[in-house]
């Protein structure tokens, strides 16, 4: 508005000076006939003072008339120029705008650009044009521009990228600029922010699909953990409707009973870390809500657009734990029986095998080798299915003590390196120099230890190392065992925890395994108050971290996570 209220300034000024100027001249003019005329008596003496009175009569009508033309004009040219320049900052308040030379090369952007953006204007000047394009979006790019040079406007949405990398979702006009030859010698693009409105749209088609799940569904924010989605299946199971429950928290629906709404958030966060940290997709839990097992899944959502938040969904597992259990009576009938039978197969295999009823030929020895060998297996698989049915019906004994980690792990380390050798790979670990406390069964974690420990060496590299972390928390202590190896098939992830469960790829089946080593980990693990989760990354490694509550504390955490997810 400066330069225009500047140039509006001029042309007033040149407008004063102007009649100004008629002004002088006016009287100057009359004086200088009246003068030409005494001096050469070209009209005789007493004729003058009428002859002057005329002239001056006529130059002061001119004058008026002057005066009147010249003040009509410039009101007409202010006017509208003032109109011009509301409209003009009209525009600047609400649109985006950038003029763009013949070569694509940015010559202007106005203030709101530059702060959608995040650029400032030096940024830009003499800059292709595509500087600020996302680089998928170059054929939309290259269309607009063979647009401009037919002469025809462009109208649509765009998606710009700013100078850290955010989407802006656009709605843009281009305009070229022509010479007389009708050849392009510029654009200037106009343009509309619209990224809430679509980022609305967005979330209004999901919410539509998800109002009709048979899962509960509820959506927090990050930071102040206040509800603002819950569909239609959380409503019924909580009683709420739509006008109260963004008056509800989190704690309101899954931690009712507690009376300190500190330690919520404290215990709430410290929950979250790993998704919080990046560490995890998703967390997942069993809780007992309205007397029913229910699976409870949190996953933290970082938009392009808008505030982070956590969605959680809630699944009645009644049905799943019923069948569970029926499975579960079954296999452990099945396991007890096969016991005695396998353990008298095994030992006479062993008898045969060490000579006691003679020497046998090399392919009779072979063979009962491999029967050997398979009798081992059947009888590993068959106690791991004891310890899972016992862990899982618990019956298997917890002695929760304090423990120094750093010892346990070094003991782990230690147990493990002859298996570990077997595959070329070694183990290093980090963080064991101070002792770190966690209220847990000793030999339950190294049991723990031992499982996450031979499976990254079975499917570590020749030549790998093995990274074994220790990391003392405000509340917990933190463990991770971390393998450069093969890493986890995408397609797996999901159910790696599960029975029986085994990545489905002939490099991985080739180590062998009874498909129950994790499972059982997992159960020890939460069995213990602790918390398990990985990261994997097909072709590069894969890390298991667990988390067992510190001696003397509960587990609470810290509520600086809390300002750090609000902040973002």
């Amino acid at each position: 508005m400066d330069s225009v209220n500047k140039t509006l300034m001029n042309k007033d000024f040149r407008y004063v000076f102007t009649l100004a100027l008629i002004s002088f001249v006016s009287p100057a003019a009359i004086l200088f006939v009246y003068k030409i005329l005494a001096a050469t008596e070209i009209v005789a003496l007493p004729v003058l003072p009428p002859i002057t009175t005329i002239l001056t009569l006529v130059l002061t009508v001119v004058y008026l008339w002057c005066f009147w033309s010249f003040n009509s004009y410039f009101r007409a040219v202010h006017k509208e120029e003032r109109n011009t320049a509301h409209q003009t900052e009209a525009l600047n308040q609400h649109s985006m705008v950038t003029k763009t030379d013949v070569n694509n090369n940015i010559t202007y952007a106005n203030e709101k650009f530059l702060f959608t953006m995040g650029y400032k204007l030096g940024d830009l000047v003499g800059e292709l044009s595509s500087t600020y394009w996302p680089d998928q979006k170059e054929a939309l790019l290259h269309e607009i521009r063979v647009t401009l040079r037919m002469g025809k406007k462009w109208s649509g949405n765009v998606q710009l990228e700013t100078k850290d990398g955010k989407p802006v979702h656009t709605h843009s006009t281009y305009v070229p600029k022509m010479n007389k030859k009708g050849e392009l010698i510029g654009s200037i693009a106009i343009r509309t922010d619209i990224s809430d409105t679509k980022v609305a749209t967005g979330d209004k088609n999901t919410r539509r699909s998800l109002h009709i799940l048979r899962d509960e569904i509820y959506m927090f924010e990050a930071g102040t953990l206040s509800y603002t989605y819950l569909n239609q299946a959380a409503m019924e199971a909580t009683g709420w409707n739509e006008s109260n429950y963004p008056q509800k928290t989190v704690f309101d629906r899954f931690m009712p009973n507690v009376q300190d709404s500190d330690m919520d958030v404290k215990a709430f966060y410290e929950c979250v870390r790993p998704l919080v940290n990046g560490e995890a997709q998703e967390i997942t839990h069993e809780m007992i809500i309205s007397d029913k097992p229910n699976e409870v899944k949190i996953q933290l959502v970082r938009p392009d657009v808008g505030k982070p938040y956590f969605m959680t969904i809630v699944r009645d597992i009644s049905e799943r734990h019923a069948f569970d259990k029926t499975k579960d009576e079954f296999i452990s009938t099945v396991s007890h029986e096969l016991r005695t039978p396998l353990t008298s197969i095994k030992g006479a295999l062993g008898l045969v095998l060490s000579g006691a009823f003679g020497e046998f030929n090399e392919s009779a020895t072979k063979m009962l080798n491999i029967a050997h060998r398979n009798s081992d297996r059947l009888s590993l698989l068959i106690n791991d299915i004891l310890d899972l049915e016992k862990t899982a019906a618990g019956r298997m004994e917890f002695h929760l003590e304090p423990v120094d980690m750093a010892e346990l792990i070094s003991d782990s380390i230690q147990e493990n390196a002859p298996y570990c050798k077997q595959y070329d790979v070694s183990m290093e670990g980090i963080g064991l120099n101070e002792g770190a406390l966690a209220h847990c069964d000793r030999d339950r974690v190294f049991q723990i230890m031992n499982n996450l420990l031979s499976n990254a060496a079975k499917f570590s590299n020749k030549g790998d190392k093995i990274l074994i972390d220790l990391e003392e928390r405000d509340n917990t202590i933190y463990i991770s065992v971390e393998d450069f190896g093969m890493g986890i098939p995408q397609e797996a992830q999901a159910t790696i925890f599960e029975r029986f469960t085994q990545a489905d790829s002939s490099d991985r089946r080739e180590k062998g395994g009874t498909g129950l080593g994790l499972s059982i980990v997992k159960l020890l693990v939460e069995k213990q108050n602790g918390t398990i989760d990985f990261v994997s990354r097909p072709g590069e490694g894969t890390k298991f971290f667990f988390e067992l509550p510190k001696t003397g504390n509960d587990v609470s955490g810290e509520v600086s996570d809390n300002l750090q997810i609000a902040a973002e």
